[in-house]
C-alpha cells in the first residue's frame, strides 16, 4: 500500500498535480516545508522544454522573475554507466543553456535526508527576488513516510484523481525483485528508471547478444506500464521468445524460472495475448478480448496501417497502450514501427536491439540510456570471445574464367585483371560467394575448427552455422561441406514446416546426425543455440547489422554440466570463417570499432606447424555449381589468418575500467551525502580492501 498522510494536512501536495509517488513525495517533504502556499502559482508541472531539436519533460518548473528553476526527480541509483552519465549530462548541459537553475534530487535523498533536500531547494530559490520572498524561513523538517524500495518511485501518486493504473501493474510493481536479474539487467533497468521518472518517453538500450534483453523487456513491462503494454517483435522467432519468457508454464520463464529465483513471487502473472496476422489471430480477436489483456505480444506485421478494420492498430485507441517494448528495435526505421510509435503517441517506449545502427545505416531512434558492449558481453561471462579466421588468398594468382554472352570462355589471372573487366568489387563478392574453389577453401578451415572445437568441449558437440545467398547456393554449400566431413543439411523458406522441424530435430538434438545447417534468413534475429561454435558467412552482407545479428546467432556462451571446472566462459570462442573477397573487412572492423578495440592480426594456431609457420593451401580446381554466373574462381591459393577480437589482457582491462565505473557511481552517492569525504582513490582503497 502506497503510504499517506492521517487527517487532513495543508500541503502543496494537495493543491499541485503528481503523476507518480515520486512527484507527490517531492512537493509533500521537500516544497511544502520550503516555500508558502503562494508559490503554487509560479509551478509549472510536466514543463516542456526544446532545446536544439531536443524535447524535455520536466518533472517541475518553478519560475521566478529573473530565474527559472528546473527539478529533476530521479527514481533510482546514481547513473553508472556511460550511456546513462553521457544523456544526463546533455541533457542537465542544454538545460542550463536555457538560462535555467537544475536541482535534482534523488527518492533516496528525499527519504534519507529531507532537511537537506530542503536547504538546498530554498538556496536556488533566494537566487530570483520574488521566489526568495516566498521561502520559509525556518521549514518544519518531517520523516517522510517512504519505503525503502526506490520502485515506490514509479508508483502512482496518492492524489490521483482517477486511477492511472491497472489494478494488475499497481500491484506487481512493488513485488518485482531486482535481486533476480543479471548484474547488467540492473544497471539497464535502473537507467530505465531514471530516463522516464525524468519525463522522458522514447528509451533505447544497446545490449550484446547474450546479455539478455527479453528478460529486461519483460520486467521493463511490469515496472514502467501503467494500464496496458504491447510488446512488438520483427518476428516469430523473437515473439515465440517473449511469448514463452511471459508464459509462467513454461520451463525458464522470466516470471517465476529465472535462475536467481522468481521475478514477481507471490503475484500471480498478468493476463497475455499472443497474435499472429498469419494465423488469423488479428481477424478473431476482437477489442473487448484486446483490452482484457496486460501484455499483448505481436509482431510488426500485425499492426497494419490502421485502415483495415482486422488491423490491430484499428482494433487499439490512442490511450490503450502506456508501453511499448520493441525488439530488435535496429529494425525501427520500418513504416509500421513509424505508424505505431505516431499511434500510441502518449506512450512510453523502450527500444532494444544488440546492434547500434539501424538496417539503413543510421543509429537508433531513441535515447540511448544504458549500452552493453560486446566486450562487457565476455567480460561477464555471458558471450563467447570471437575468433575471426579468413582464408586470405593471394590474389595476384587467382585464376578466373569469365563467361561470355556469346559462350566463349576465358582465363584471367588476378584480381585487378578481374576488376578491370567487371568494375564493380560488389559483382566479385557475389562471384566469389559462388564459386566451388572458394567455398573448399573455407571448408578446409570450418573442418579444422570444428574439429578444435570437438576435441575442447568433449562430450558437447559443437554445431556449425553457414549463411547462403539463395537456394542452389545453399545447396552447393551443404555438398561440399559433407565432402569435408561436415553433416549437413539445408533450410529455407521453401520448405514445409515438418521438413523445417525435422532438419531442426536433427541439428539441435543432442542425438542429431547433423553438425551443421546452410540456412537462408531463416535462424535469425532471436535464435540462440549456445552449441553454435562456429560460424561462415558464405555471402556478402550490404547492412551491418544483419552482418552482426548472423554473428549473433552463435555468441552465447555454454553453461553445459559437462564442462563445469573444466571449459569456462572465458576459454569458449566462436570462430567466424570466411573469404577474404566476400567484402565483409569493412562489417568486422565496424564492429572493433563500436567497442573501441582495434583488431589483433596473427597466425592461426590451427593445423601449425612447429615453429608457428604455415604453408600456403594448395591450390585445386573447381567449377562453378550454382548456375550460370559472368564469372568463377577457377584456382586459388592462400592461407588462413587469425583475428582475435578481444584477448584475455584487453579482456581483463575492460573489466577493471567497468569495476572502476562502478566505484565513481557510488563515490558520487557518497560524496553527496557526506560532509568531508575521502579523495576518490582513497575510497577506491577502502572499497577493494574490504572486497578482499
Amino acid at each position: 500500500m502506497i503510504p499517506t498522510q492521517a487527517g487532513k494536512v495543508t500541503s502543496l501536495a494537495d493543491v499541485l498535480p503528481s503523476d507518480s509517488f515520486l512527484e507527490w513525495a517531492f512537493l509533500r517533504w521537500v516544497l511544502t516545508p520550503a516555500a508558502s502556499r503562494a508559490i503554487a502559482a509560479r509551478v509549472r508541472p510536466q514543463a516542456e522544454v526544446t532545446v536544439d531539436g531536443h524535447t524535455y519533460r520536466l518533472d517541475y518548473e518553478i519560475v521566478g522573475d529573473e530565474l527559472a528553476v528546473a527539478v529533476e526527480l530521479d527514481g533510482f541509483a546514481v547513473h553508472g554507466t556511460r550511456a546513462a552519465f553521457t544523456y544526463d549530462r546533455l541533457r542537465q548541459n542544454d538545460l542550463t543553456a536555457t538560462g535555467r537553475a537544475v536541482v535534482r534530487f534523488s527518492y533516496d535523498a528525499i527519504r534519507t535526508d529531507a532537511a537537506r533536500c530542503i536547504a538546498q531547494l530554498q538556496a536556488v530559490l533566494t537566487r530570483d527576488a520574488a521566489l526568495a520572498l516566498l521561502v520559509i524561513p525556518d521549514p518544519h523538517v518531517e520523516t517522510p513516510d517512504m519505503a525503502p524500495d526506490p520502485m515506490w518511485a514509479l508508483a502512482p501518486s496518492p492524489r490521483a484523481a482517477t486511477p492511472t493504473s491497472s489494478g494488475y501493474f499497481v500491484g506487481v510493481r512493488s513485488a518485482v525483485d531486482l535481486r533476480t536479474l543479471r548484474e547488467c539487467q540492473k544497471q539497464a533497468f535502473a537507467a530505465l528508471g531514471n530516463y522516464y521518472g525524468s519525463g522522458g518517453t522514447k528509451a533505447a538500450c544497446v545490449m550484446s547478444v547474450g546479455a539478455g534483453k527479453t528478460v529486461l523487456g519483460v520486467v521493463a513491462a511490469l515496472a514502467f506500464t501503467r494500464r496496458r503494454a504491447l510488446v512488438v517483435t520483427p518476428g516469430n522467432v523473437i515473439r515465440g521468445a517473449f511469448d514463452r519468457a511471459f508464459d509462467h508454464q513454461t520451463p525458464g520463464n522470466a516470471l517465476y524460472g529465472l535462475p536467481g529465483g522468481p521475478l514477481i513471487p507471490g503475484r500471480r502473472p498478468p493476463v497475455v495475448r499472443v497474435l499472429d496476422r498469419d494465423t488469423g489471430g488479428i481477424r478473431r480477436v476482437t477489442r473487448e478480448q484486446l483490452l482484457a489483456a496486460d501484455v499483448i505480444v505481436t509482431n510488426f506485421h500485425s499492426l497494419g496501417t490502421g485502415d483495415d478494420p482486422d488491423d490491430l492498430l484499428a482494433k487499439l485507441a490512442p490511450g490503450d497502450v502506456d508501453m511499448i517494448v520493441v525488439d530488435e528495435a535496429h529494425i525501427a526505421a520500418a513504416e509500421s514501427y513509424q505508424r505505431l510509435f505516431a499511434h500510441f503517441a502518449g506512450a512510453r517506449s523502450l527500444l532494444m536491439s544488440a546492434c547500434f545502427t539501424r538496417l539503413d545505416g543510421k543509429p537508433i531512434d531513441g535515447d540511448v540510456v544504458y549500452r552493453y558492449r560486446l566486450i562487457d558481453s565476455i567480460a561477464d561471462g555471458n558471450a563467447k570471445n570471437l575468433r575471426v579466421l579468413p582464408f586470405v588468398p593471394d590474389t595476384a594468382v587467382t585464376t578466373y574464367e569469365l563467361v561470355w554472352p556469346d559462350g566463349r570462355r576465358e582465363e584471367i589471372v588476378g584480381r585487378d585483371a578481374l576488376l578491370a573487366v567487371l568494375g564493380d568489387e560488389r559483382k566479385l563478392s557475389r562471384i566469389t560467394a559462388r564459386s566451388t574453389e572458394p567455398i573448399r577453401q573455407v571448408m578446409r578451415a570450418v573442418a579444422s575448427a570444428l574439429d578444435a572445437q570437438r576435441e575442447l568441449l568433449f562430450p558437447v558437440k559443437p554445431r556449425v552455422l553457414f549463411a547462403a545467398m539463395g537456394q542452389a547456393h545453399a545447396e552447393q554449400i551443404s555438398r561440399i561441406a559433407n565432402e569435408h566431413g561436415i553433416a549437413c543439411d539445408v533450410l529455407h523458406h521453401s520448405m514445409t514446416d515438418t521438413q523445417i522441424k525435422r532438419v531442426r530435430e536433427r541439428f539441435e538434438s543432442d542425438a542429431g546426425d547433423l553438425d551443421a545447417i546452410v540456412q537462408l534468413k531463416m535462424l535469425g534475429q532471436g535464435y540462440d543455440f549456445p552449441p553454435i561454435c562456429v560460424v561462415v558467412p558464405m555471402r556478402p552482407y550490404g547492412s551491418f547489422s544483419e552482418f552482426y545479428q548472423f554473428i549473433g546467432r552463435g555468441i552465447r556462451v555454454l553453461l553445459h554440466p559437462a564442462l563445469i571446472g573444466r571449459v569456462g566462459p572465458e576459454q569458449q570462442f566462436l570462430d567466424v570463417v570466411l573469404h577474404a573477397e566476400l567484402g565483409l573487412n569493412e562489417h568486422l572492423d565496424t564492429l572493433y570499432a563500436e567497442n573501441d578495440m582495434d583488431p589483433v592480426t596473427g597466425d592461426a594456431t590451427l593445423d601449425a606447424r612447429p615453429g608457428g609457420t604455415r604453408p600456403p593451401s594448395p591450390g585445386t580446381t573447381g567449377g562453378d555449381e550454382a548456375g550460370r554466373m559472368d564469372a568463377f574462381v577457377l584456382f586459388e591459393r592462400g592461407e588462413i589468418a587469425t583475428r582475435v577480437v578481444y584477448d584475455a589482457d584487453r579482456v581483463e582491462t575492460r573489466r577493471a575500467e567497468r569495476e572502476r565505473e562502478a566505484l565513481a557511481a557510488r563515490y558520487a552517492a557518497y560524496a553527496a551525502s557526506t560532509a568531508n569525504p575521502v579523495t576518490f582513490e582513497q575510497y577506491v582503497e577502502v572499497m577493494r580492501g574490504l572486497r578482499d
